[in-house]
């Protein structure tokens, strides 16, 4: 008797064992992309032209006709939009374009005005619109009613006033000097808001302090003339051996000596200091002979030979000058930029300043009794250096500074005076030049970046940016209005067209438009859509207005046959005729064929995918044609010609005769039937893409499963939207890398005839 069977995962199993399926069914939700977006492109007054809009992001998009008159004052691209958006009078055509990206050609510019304050350029201003109407506007700047500025901007009659713009102080900053302190302090708010303070002190040489300089190389004794003076440290400073400048600490025991281990270089012991305080006199004597090279007197932090720094802070390196000729030597001693010890000699070079290499943080001692009496030496360096990586805000600079200070004896005072800590130390105004802050208390201010915050908090015509190297505070005050210069519309070239057709492969549009009769640029857009319709990936068609050779009018009926001739293409539709409407000023206004495309555009973005356009009403008051032709004798001829245009129903209105592409290579309706050309391309555009998701997946049974199963739910939702009327022979299979797959789709087609026969039969009546 027969075994049990289960069937599980497309096959019959008997053999026992645990079995499993993928179930791909969450790679399989799919849907179908957007539908009605047109691309137009064409000229017009206002509106940031193509080139400034190089990023998707930043098209110009519309979805409703009046969003048009926010970008654009006038032009063919305002004039269009309720074409596009209110195309139709069809029933059966409800809508027009789901949205529109509009590209404006003309390589318009924007005017610019730069506002100086006393010292140069403070704000560059420039309008935020594009064209020569920019000019009109107008700026001024007048001293505020109780501070600061009052900054009016005028466009036409608009008035945009902002009052006591500025005018308050950020903070004040004050150095406090101590004993043994910075004997000048200058600060200064350079480029980027950073706040330097320079700092400088001035000191005698010591030579005088040398008692018996160390007759020869070796190590020194100390010793107290108090017998009290036990656990004191003296540090002692000079050279080794080498020429290296080196410190000792040694901690006195009273009247006993204490002897160094350093070994010094011969005359090379310079000086000595105490910590704390001594009774007695302390002497520093070379270990061999007991011969006196310093004397301390007693006191308290007594010193020889040198002088202490206290809250001279530092940020930067240290220049030395004599105040004449002396080449001796001067040792630093401090701490470096890390927070380490750090001795350094410098050798002067008489009225030649030199500048040392160590980036300091502090001076605590300036070694200075190798130097001449009668020479002055000056320790010049930038103090203290808020800089913008590091203290980004007020609040940060001023804890920066506040740090640098010792309470009751000196150092820096940072006092916040707004209450915008957290503003952008790059905010502040660039001083002049640096002002004491060492016999004064400094204010400093932000007035420039105040005022250029609020043009561009406030104006709806214009944008700021502070002058490269500004200095000084907010613009001067103007005896007139400036106005705006340099804006232009810019006449559109053939590489301006092309250029705008490229950045639209960066976007999804259904349908192309593009606002001239010139053949140049129809032919290119031809190739945008073929391009787009292969490796662009993104398939969309076009349709064009044709215009007599000169561009002035309506083309002819042979050069509209020409015409669509040398176009020849599935992608374009072609049409020559002229139409009525009202434009945007509610005056009726005959506009040239490009705009009847538009109509035929809008018409086709508001109707369902695949419904054919022939016979539908289009919204247009009166259309016109070339004398040569008219839509009842030449009809059949220009239909076979490939032309779409419009006749008149008496008492209806307006309708499209065909709705037929310009291809006429052969009469596959694939290609001729422009309904039947979006079907084809919109399946294959959603097809395509829904199946995508499999790129980067593994190649098992699992993943072929679920694109199958996206392939069989995007061609089902093809149907059901009446885009597809079938499909059938779907195969998918797997070859090394590429996964194959064929489908054979069968795309809605158009009703454009209908044949009717009539029978004609006596039929017998009786009473």
């Amino acid at each position: 008797m027969a075994c049990s069977t289960i069937f599980y995962n497309g096959r019959i199993i008997s053999v026992p064992g645990s079995y499993s399926e993928v179930d791909a069914s969450g790679l399989e939700q799919v849907g179908l992309g957007a539908s009605g977006i047109i691309g137009v492109l064409g000229t017009a007054e206002g509106g940031a032209p193509y080139s400034a809009n190089l990023e998707p992001e930043n098209f110009i998009r519309l979805t409703k006709p009046d969003q048009s008159k926010q970008f654009f004052k006038s032009g063919d691209l305002r004039e269009v939009t309720d074409m596009l958006f209110a195309p139709s009078k069809d029933p059966d055509i409800v809508a027009g374009a789901q949205s529109v990206v509009a590209m404006k050609v003309n390589p318009a510019t924007q005017s610019l005005v730069s506002l100086p304050n006393a010292y140069g350029n403070a704000l560059d201003l420039t309008s935020k619109d594009y064209g020569a109407f920019t000019e009109q506007i107008n700026v001024s700047v007048a001293a505020g009613t109780t501070k600061g500025k009052l900054i009016t901007i005028i466009f036409e009659d608009v008035t945009e006033a902002g009052n006591d713009i500025g005018g308050d102080s950020m903070f004040t900053l004050h150095y406090t000097k101590p004993t043994n302190g910075w004997d000048t302090m200058t600060s200064q708010v350079i480029t980027d808001g950073e706040i330097k303070c320079l700092a400088t002190r001035t000191m005698a040489g010591l030579d005088g302090d040398m008692g018996t300089p160390l007759a020869a190389s070796g190590k020194v004794e100390v010793v107290s003339a108090s017998a009290g003076d036990v656990g004191r440290v003296i540090t002692v400073y000079g050279f080794d051996v080498a020429g290296a400048a080196k410190r000792e600490l040694l901690t006195l025991n009273g009247l006993s000596k204490v002897t160094g281990t350093q070994v010094w270089a011969a005359s090379g012991v310079l000086g000595a200091q105490i910590s704390g305080t001594t009774a007695g006199t302390v002497t520093v004597a070379s270990a061999a002979a007991s011969v006196v090279i310093l004397t301390l007197t007693a006191g308290v932090n007594k010193t020889t030979g040198l002088k202490l720094g206290v809250c001279m802070y530092g940020a930067g390196v240290a220049t030395l000058v004599s105040s004449g000729a002396s080449t001796k030597k001067v040792i630093l001693v401090g701490t470096n930029a890390s927070g380490t010890v750090t001795l350094k000699t410098i050798t002067l070079a008489g009225v030649v300043p030199v500048v040392d290499a160590v980036v300091w943080s502090t001076i605590t001692a300036i070694v200075l009794c190798d130097v001449e009496a009668l020479q002055n030496v000056t320790v010049s360096m930038t103090a203290v250096w808020a800089k913008l990586v590091t203290q980004t805000t007020l609040l940060k600079a001023r804890d920066y500074f506040n740090s640098r200070s010792v309470t009751a004896v000196g150092g820096f005072t940072f006092t916040m005076v707004t209450g915008r800590t957290s503003l952008p130390l790059d905010s502040l105004d660039v001083t002049i030049a640096a002002v004491n802050c060492l016999g004064a208390t400094p204010t400093y201010y932000a007035d420039l970046y105040l005022c250029n915050e609020w043009i561009n908090n406030n104006s709806q015509y214009v944008s700021s940016v502070i002058s490269s190297g500004a200095t000084g505070g907010a613009p001067s005050n103007t005896s007139a209005p400036v106005f705006l210069s340099g804006g232009t519309e810019g006449s559109a070239s053939f590489s301006d067209w092309q250029s705008a057709l490229n950045l639209l492969k960066r976007t999804r549009v259904n349908t192309v438009v593009v606002l001239t009769g010139n053949p140049a640029v129809h032919a290119a857009v031809h190739a945008h859509c073929a391009y787009m319709g292969g490796i662009g990936r993104s398939e969309r068609d076009g349709v064009v207005g044709a215009m007599n050779l000169a561009l002035t009018d309506v083309p002819t009926k042979t050069e509209l046959k020409a015409y669509i001739a040398a176009l020849s293409s599935r992608h374009i539709r072609v049409v020559g005729q002229a139409i009525s409407r009202y434009d945007s000023n509610g005056v009726l206004t005959e506009f040239m064929p490009p705009f009847y495309a538009a109509i035929v555009a809008g018409l086709q973005a508001g109707a369902p995918v695949g419904t054919p356009l022939t016979h539908k009403y289009c919204n247009v008051l009166a259309y016109r044609q070339d004398t040569s032709w008219n839509p009842t004798d030449d009809a059949e001829e220009l239909v076979q010609a490939g032309c779409l245009f419009l006749e008149t129903v008496e008492g209806i209105g307006r309708r499209i005769v065909r709705n037929i592409t310009s291809y006429l290579v052969s009469n596959n309706i694939a290609y001729t039937e422009a309904s039947v050309n979006q079907a084809a391309d919109y399946a294959a555009y959603n097809f395509r893409g829904n199946m995508e998701f499999l790129v980067g997946k593994k190649g098992f049974a699992g993943s072929i499963n679920a694109g199958k199963g996206a392939a069989i739910n995007t061609l089902g939702l093809l149907v059901d939207g009446e885009i597809l009327t079938t499909w059938r022979s779907l195969d998918i299979s797997l070859i090394v890398d590429t996964l194959e797959v064929s489908v054979e789709i069968a795309p809605v087609i158009p009703i454009n005839f209908v044949k009717n026969t009539i029978h004609l039969v006596t039929i017998s009546q009786s009473a």
